[in-house]
């Protein structure tokens, strides 16, 4: 698996290309008006880009959704219960930025347990989806358990959580979704999170004040 992250708005948030030896590729949570360094990377590794998946769907982290689209012809997935966050951002990306974005409605809604599978087997990227409610309704986390690398949205970052003061969001939700899908993850495991850098489950079990049970 080959990991490439962008942080391209004022909030900091992340994009990831993960992709395959073989150039085929996931964008996840395009997060900017302008994805030229993104758009820039596929062209010069020669990227074969299969869709643009939303961890969950706060303005931050579809704002480039349509962007990519456009630019590569590709579908958007995301969790069912994100549609109405997906709706709601450009009206929100104007509020908090003073920019405008479109949303249109995604090509597929993923479903908790469903592996997305990218490359041949001889390299292949197998993505778990993980439905962890708490930060967002609908919010995923992707894990390949192969290449022990979670993507975890806004669920868990270093030394912190995603907040759970916002509209659709729910503290028991998210303590659950940390106790029971992202703390049975082995030690070794890195976590790109959807702000600020990577961290691993077992950096967090030591430092996260959130991350005990």
């Amino acid at each position: 698996m080959l990991v490439e992250r962008f942080a391209l708005n004022p909030i900091g948030t992340n994009t990831y290309v993960i992709a395959t030896e073989n150039k085929d590729a996931f964008i996840l949570d395009p997060c900017a008006t302008d994805m030229t360094p993104v758009l820039t990377y596929v062209q010069t590794h020669q990227l074969s880009v299969v869709a643009v998946i939303n961890t969950h769907c706060h303005f931050d982290h579809v704002m480039g959704n349509e962007v990519i689209r456009e630019a590569l012809g590709v579908p958007l997935w995301l969790h069912s219960v994100e549609l109405p966050g997906l709706l709601e951002a450009p009206s929100m990306a104007e509020q908090w930025l003073g920019v405008r974005i479109e949303t249109r409605a995604p090509d597929r809604f993923l479903q908790d347990g469903e592996v997305l599978d990218l490359g041949d087997p001889h390299d292949a990227v197998s993505l778990q989806v993980m439905l962890t409610p708490g930060h967002s309704p609908g919010g995923l986390c992707f894990y390949d358990a192969q290449a022990g690398v979670l993507f975890s949205g806004d669920t868990l970052f270093a030394g912190t959580v995603g907040r759970t003061d916002l509209k659709g969001s729910n503290s028991q939700d998210l303590v659950s979704s940390l106790r029971d899908k992202l703390w049975p993850l082995p030690d070794h495991t890195i976590v790109y999170p959807g702000h600020e850098d990577e961290t691993t489950i077992g950096e967090e079990r030591m430092v996260n004040p959130y991350f005990h049970f």
